[in-house]
């Protein structure tokens, strides 16, 4: 429902906001007394020019059917409200009353608004504002309500917001008025939060800021029937046993074609599962690749806390209410449902109330399960079983795959890994939740497409901040248009938005790639522990002036920056011979190839790193050069490896990885021994500058979030 902005202003009144003096009247009155509204002006002792506005349920946006009048004097308010009478009546709208006010001053035009965004929730916009809003598309975010931080971080970190600060000989905004108009309208005790669950879009467009204040000249609030919950939210529930089962059955391996079913019950055997522990279930086998099989799970005699279901989809939710009482997880890998067709969302539905009704909690549907080295849980034959210190969450199978095979190899070892297909029961953010408590997850990664419960991830999110790195991989960000909210708000609240605001306010890094999100759980792997800051200072140097500023670019586009080398360094990089023809100042460009001495590297930073100790240092070398030259070019890359890795110990406030350029140059073989030479080192490695700079910003991030959690 459209509310009337005269209730919106004096409920913005209530709140704090300040808003123009202004009088009332209903259409009809001011028909039958045509000198109605001069009348109220002079009796309010309002001053001119005023602002003559029409509402009604059928207007949405003002100005596009003529229900503005800017600049009028009393005298001619009647004259003026006729004429939009017609002008609305002709446009196809209704005119409930009339709204008069007393004119704004001239100033910076901006949006400020509150719009709900399932799954996620309110979300808070800044913006320019006025008629053009849409077209000029400078807006920013943050997840409502906001903090006095999130306030000043938006009014400072918006595209326009040089015009607050005196564009062009203009005096400077008031910039503590904006911010207080933005907590009343978003904080935690503004407008927003008071509507509650009734809210839907809450705008005022424009606020005109100026040195002497910030008032809301226009405002619009749709309500909204308070959603009622389908369905409680379950207690909290303890994965553990998802993880670390004490037996497991496999639902639907087959006797003649095998399928999933006898690939997991492989998989299994591989690790040591074996009878009084793991179980076939078959209507009519006893047993199914030497597996002891059972016709149900209730048959089983022993304890199970994990189900695989590799069934038809019509035959899932029999599954999940016979492990009742029985099975405390069961794992519908089988598709067929919601994606697929109508009569697959019908079986959806019927899994999820099978869910609900038997106490068992279910994973998927159209997913690959778990994986979890240290309880010997799996989705794949021949993953490694070292337990290390990352956790994953992927909505994706085949990415869950990447995570644990192309993870290994850039040395990431995994606590725990759980997909959640469709998420209709066990979804992403309860998963967060759980892993940001475990004590045996330090690091958290995730793929994301549909969060489903978007507020529950995003107060998981907050919990994390500053204790856990999130890094997170969304797809689908730009999928959805921006027009089908009726404000100028809802429309810029896209979702690539809705990420970046969620990314700002629970500290997670989000990224572009699966390459990128490896990159950077491997850097936090190495480096999440240390005790070095947040600063995005910088250094890039390595090989090829042209390499140097392909780097340079890369970090600036990942918020980095390659502050200049000190005076005091730059001249020790020339007492080394460095710096004829070639940069010293930051990227610096070091010649070493395979006549370089095995400290060539340490000789350049230490003297650099002792006075001037960069957060973060980005080496980057070219990897077929090595090849390039005569004899055993490639030997010498090793020692150089080796040798800059050991002198970490010696920079104890630098984080230090190196771009592998043109690794794909070097036979498989030697490819794999220089990165196991990199891990053995523990020296972190790309390929690429944007998986480099990507990753070091992850690491910056926590950082700066650690230092805020104190």
């Amino acid at each position: 429902m459209t509310v009337p902005e005269p209730e919106v202003k004096a409920l913005l009144a209530a709140a704090g906001v300040a808003v123009p003096k202004g009088v009332v009247a209903a259409y009809a009155d001011t028909v039958a007394n045509p000198s109605m509204l001069a009348d109220l002006v002079a009796a309010h002792g309002m001053d001119e020019p005023l602002v003559l506005k029409g509402f009604g349920g059928s207007l949405v946006h003002k100005s596009d059917v003529g229900a503005v009048r800017l600049g009028v004097a009393a005298y001619e308010l009647n004259y003026e409200a006729a004429q939009m009478a017609v002008a609305v009546t002709e446009a196809g709208g209704r005119l409930d009353g009339f709204l008069v006010e007393e004119q704004a001053d001239a100033g910076v035009e901006l949006l400020i608004g509150v719009v709900d965004r399932p799954p996620f929730g309110s979300v808070a916009a800044l913006g320019l504002g006025g008629t053009l809003t849409e077209v000029l598309d400078e807006v920013v975010l943050r997840l409502a309500p906001i903090s006095r931080a999130d306030a000043e971080e938006m009014v400072a970190g918006f595209k326009g917001a040089e015009l607050l600060t005196g564009f062009r000989g203009q005096p400077p905004v008031d910039i503590d008025a904006l911010i207080e108009l933005l907590l009343a309208v978003a904080g935690p005790d503004g407008l927003a939060v008071q509507l509650g669950d009734s809210l839907g879009e809450l705008e005022c467009n424009p606020v005109i800021a100026g040195p002497d204040g910030a008032i809301a000249v226009d405002a619009r609030l749709i309500t909204r029937e308070a959603p009622t919950e389908a369905h409680p939210e379950r207690p909290k529930t303890d994965f553990g046993p998802l993880f670390a089962p004490r037996g497991i059955a496999v639902a639907g391996a087959s006797t003649s074609r095998p399928g999933f079913g006898n690939t997991f019950l492989t998989a299994y055997k591989e690790l040591g599962w074996g009878p009084g522990t793991l179980w076939a279930v078959h209507p009519k086998a006893s047993e199914i690749d030497g597996v002891p099989a059972v016709p149900s799970v209730a048959d089983i005699d022993g304890e199970v806390d994990y189900v695989v279901g590799a069934v038809p989809a019509a035959a899932c939710a029999d599954l999940v209410r016979g492990a009742a009482g029985k099975a405390q997880f069961v794992h519908i890998i089988s598709g067929g449902f919601r994606e697929a067709s109508a009569e697959g969302a019908n079986l959806e539905d019927e899994l999820a109330n099978a869910a609900r009704q038997s106490g068992v909690r279910v994973l998927g549907p159209n997913c690959l399960g778990a994986y979890s080295p240290a309880g010997r849980q799996t989705f794949l034959r021949n993953a490694p079983t070292k337990a290390g210190r990352v956790s994953m969450i992927s909505q994706s199978g085949g990415l869950a795959g990447d995570m644990v095979k192309a993870g290994a190899i850039r040395g990431i070892r995994l606590s725990k890994l759980c997909t959640v297909g469709n998420s209709i029961d066990v979804t992403p953010g309860e998963l967060l939740e759980w892993l940001v408590d475990d004590p045996d997850s330090a690091i958290i990664g995730m793929y994301l497409e549909d969060p489903r419960d978007g507020r529950r991830l995003t107060d998981a999110l907050h919990a994390a901040k500053g204790r856990k790195p999130v890094v997170m991989l969304v797809g689908g960000r730009t999928a959805q248009g921006r027009g089908a909210a009726v404000s100028h708000t809802g429309a810029l609240v896209a979702d690539h938005r809705i990420w970046d605001a969620i990314s700002a306010s629970a500290g997670v890094s989000i990224v572009g790639t699966i390459e990128e999100l490896l990159s950077a759980v491997a850097y936090l792997q190495r480096w999440a522990d240390a005790d070095i800051g947040g600063e995005l200072d910088t250094l890039v140097l390595g090989v090829g002036g042209g390499a140097s500023v392909l780097g340079t670019d890369a970090a600036d586009g990942a918020g980095l920056v390659t502050t200049t080398v000190s005076d005091q360094g730059q001249q020790a990089l020339k007492d080394l011979g460095y710096g004829v023809g070639a940069s010293v100042r930051n990227p610096i460009e070091i010649g070493f190839g395979p006549v370089s001495e095995p400290d060539v590297l340490v000789q350049a930073l230490d003297p650099i790193l002792q006075t001037q100790p960069y957060p973060d240092v980005v080496v980057h070398t070219n990897v077929q050069a090595f090849f390039s030259y005569a004899g055993d070019g490639i030997e010498r890359l090793f020692p150089i490896i080796e040798t800059t890795a050991a002198a970490t110990t010696q920079w104890p406030h630098t984080r230090l990885s190196l771009v592998l350029r043109n690794l794909d140059c070097a036979p498989p073989e030697t490819a794999a021994r220089i990165q196991q030479t990199c891990l053995d080192a523990n020296l972190p490695t790309f390929t690429r500058f944007t998986e480099a700079m990507t990753a070091v910003a992850a690491a910056k991030r926590h950082a700066r979030n650690r230092a805020l959690a104190g």
